[in-house]
């Protein structure tokens, strides 16, 4: 993976790239390596905002780490990754930003629209984007679970004790194939 992550950054000099992929597939150790090859500054969807996202699924349903359920869709998510987004393009005008983040819905948004994830992207914000290059990690469902199993995140727990239903619902929905019509690169982890 690293070859193909180093190819990407001599090849181009964007502001942003957004690497993106299913929790545990990889994208956080492409997104640091990409860090140190570009010297870019890492904005991690992770590290961003996670007592607010936590406060606030506490209160709406009890548990701090579901990040998965319909009310973490329609509460949060819009407004962390347009925060995170916008974060992004304002500190590109200063330097390179690798950002760290699964963006499913926003890949399903691209492909629906017919349009390349990174157009997406830029046209979520009102804030005006540099230019803007998309990698999707792409891993195996075992390797994802047992990825998963090795860091011990609260935030997977719920996904590893209902794998199945994870597995189909959310890792075997097609947000992969989807992912390879409307991004600029596809590393395999």
């Amino acid at each position: 993976m690293t070859r193909e992550l180093d190819r990407i950054a001599a090849s181009t000099d964007t502001s942003v790239t957004i690497v993106c992929g299913f929790p545990g597939s990889g994208k956080s150790t492409a997104a640091r390596h990409l860090t140190e090859v570009m010297g870019a500054v890492l904005i991690d969807k992770d590290s961003f905002a996670p007592e607010l996202e936590e406060s606030v699924m506490t209160e709406l349903t009890g548990d701090p780490h579901d990040r998965d359920g319909s009310v973490y869709a329609r509460v949060i998510n819009p407004h962390i990754y347009s925060a995170l987004i916008r974060h992004a393009l304002i500190t590109s005008h200063h330097t390179p930003v690798v950002v760290d983040a699964p963006f499913l819905g926003h890949v399903r948004g691209a492909a629906q629209q017919g349009i390349s994830l990174a157009e997406y992207i830029e046209s979520s914000v009102s804030t005006p984007a540099r230019q803007v290059q998309t990698i999707w990690v792409s891993a195996e469902p075992d390797q994802i679970r047992e990825r998963m199993a090795r860091r011990g995140a609260p935030r997977d727990a719920g996904k590893l004790a209902n794998w199945d239903s994870y597995r189909t619902e959310v890792l075997e929905q097609g947000t992969g194939d989807l992912a390879a019509t409307v991004v600029d690169h596809v590393v395999r982890n």
